[in-house]
Parts: C-alpha cells; sequence; structure tokens
C-alpha cells in the first residue's frame, strides 16, 4: 500500500479533511495555525487563508465558501471574510471541536471544554461539559446532555439510517439510530470502546464501515458495521487526526495529521497524507443552509 505526502505544510493540528470533486481539491483547517488550506490533489498545490479563530472544522457550501466552526461561532467563511450564524457555546472556558454536515445539509457541531490557553498552549480538562448541536439554517439545537470530553468521528451510514460520534477522553465511539427527516438521534450503544490511541475524525465508506484516525498511534483503523476491527493501516505520523475519501473514484483515502503537542515532531508530522485503497467511499455532505 502507497502512502503520500500531499504538499509541503505542515499544519499544528490538521481537521476536517473535505473533498471538493468539482476542483479536484482537499479543503481542511488547521487548528492551532488559524489556517483554513486547500490542497490540489493530483500535485499537493496548496492555498491558505489566515483565520481570526481557531477553525476547528468545516463543510463546502453549494453557493461558495465554507461553513467553518471557529472556537467561538459558526460561521459562513468565504475569500471575502466570515458571517457569524450560530454561537452554540457562550461559556468563556468552552470551545467548538468536530463539525460535519448531515445527509440533508444541516452543520452539526460538538463542543469542549477548551484545552489550550490563549497562548495555544495546551492545557489540562477539568470537566467532560461538552453538547452536541445540531444548526439547521441560523436554527441551534442541542442533541445531548453536557457529558463529552473531547468530542470526535461525525459520521452518518449509506442509509441514513445510523449516525456515529465519539469521544477521544473515553477512548469510546458510539452509534444512534438516526431519522434523516427530523435529524433525531436516538437509541445509543457503544460501537467501539478502547483499542490502540485515542478515536479523533472518522469517515463511512460505501459499504458502512468506518474509518478512523487513531491519535497516538500512527494509524488509521477499518471498523465492521458491528465494530469489529476489519484491517489497520499503519501510517508514518505519530498523531493522525481525520480521514474522507477522495479522488474521481472515490478510493482515495485522505488523512489529516498533527504536530502540536510532539515534542521533536519529525518531517512528516502535521502532513496531509493519501492512501490508494480498494474500497469506494462516500462523498462528504455539503452544507445547505
Amino acid at each position: 500500500m502507497i502512502i503520500e505526502i500531499l504538499g509541503a505544510a505542515r499544519d499544528g493540528i490538521g481537521e476536517s479533511p473535505f473533498w471538493d470533486a468539482q476542483t479536484d481539491t482537499v479543503w481542511s483547517v488547521d487548528i492551532t495555525g488559524k489556517h483554513i488550506r486547500k490542497r490540489w490533489l493530483t500535485n499537493g498545490k496548496t492555498k491558505t487563508w489566515d483565520t481570526h479563530d481557531l477553525p476547528t472544522a468545516l463543510a463546502r457550501r453549494s453557493t461558495g465558501g465554507a461553513v467553518v466552526s471557529f472556537a467561538k461561532s459558526v460561521a459562513l467563511w468565504d475569500e471575502k471574510g466570515t458571517i457569524n450564524i450560530a454561537h452554540p457555546e457562550t461559556d468563556l472556558f468552552m470551545r467548538l471541536n468536530e463539525g460535519k454536515c448531515d445527509p440533508r445539509g444541516r452543520f452539526w457541531v460538538t463542543s469542549m471544554e477548551n484545552n489550550m490557553t490563549d497562548g495555544l498552549i495546551a492545557r489540562s480538562q477539568d470537566m467532560a461539559c461538552g453538547r452536541l448541536f445540531r444548526i439547521d439554517g441560523k436554527s441551534v439545537t442541542a442533541c445531548s446532555e453536557a457529558e463529552f470530553g473531547i468530542p470526535n468521528t461525525m459520521a452518518w451510514s449509506p442509509d441514513c439510517k445510523k449516525f456515529y460520534l465519539g469521544d477521544s477522553l473515553r477512548n469510546t465511539i458510539w452509534v444512534w439510530d438516526y431519522d434523516n427527516e427530523s435529524g433525531q438521534i436516538t437509541n445509543r450503544k457503544i460501537h467501539v470502546s478502547g483499542g490502540p490511541g485515542i478515536p479523533d475524525g472518522s469517515c463511512i465508506d460505501s459499504e458502512g464501515f468506518l474509518w478512523t484516525a487513531r491519535f497516538g498511534a500512527s494509524r488509521v483503523i477499518r471498523y465492521d458495521p458491528n465494530g469489529k476491527i476489519d484491517r489497520e493501516i499503519m501510517l508514518p505520523v505519530v498523531n493522525p487526526t481525520a480521514t474522507t475519501f477522495g479522488g474521481t473514484d472515490l478510493k482515495t483515502l485522505i488523512v489529516t495529521s498533527a504536530k502540536f503537542g510532539i515534542k521533536n515532531p519529525g518531517y512528516n508530522d502535521g502532513a496531509m497524507l493519501t492512501i490508494k485503497t480498494n474500497i469506494r467511499g462516500q462523498s462528504e455532505n455539503w452544507f445547505s443552509g
């Protein structure tokens, strides 16, 4: 299996890769670098925009630009600037984290106790008090209690009947029954618990298998619909952070990574990786708001 580095840019905390078939590019954020990036899949050419706040996740908009979760707000973003549309969390000690669109184009985002100082130095967390929110237009709905430490992994099954969300601090990924019409989630069950490293971002393929970046374990694990390990891909980075599929056949696995917090990061840490697979993935959902 051939693993390649896409471009020369290295992220502090790369996250939220999003394949845009219209332009043959992969969009992503660098949280600690305060960057939004666009990389061309064919040659690794990279375009970077600076942001005013920590960008934690994004999804492309059909009308251009993206919806972006920043530490303190959710906003519509393009090259001209940002327009805030929601403030799911107002407490100063909280920040937003993982975010994705569901199959109907609603943006889901999570919150967590801020684990970084204003000077971007890692700090310990005292509480597991993060929530899951659903944003439909400018309407914000809380979809969980205040319970998550570092919420990560967000994915919907190909039949739009299952929703997945994880918590890195609890080393657990759950699965809910999902109603695509209403956006309601019910009947929560443990999907994956424990394993090497901790679960970070995930994507789901056309067969309903979850591909999870295992932060701290230098690998991506593919889990079957019952939560059993199907395969593991070892990576030349310490901390892979998120996954998605891209390419004309949707068989290229794209993985972001982080160098933030590594005392002596290697050359590949913080890079975006691409891996050719024999499995067809799914495109990420675009924002419709």
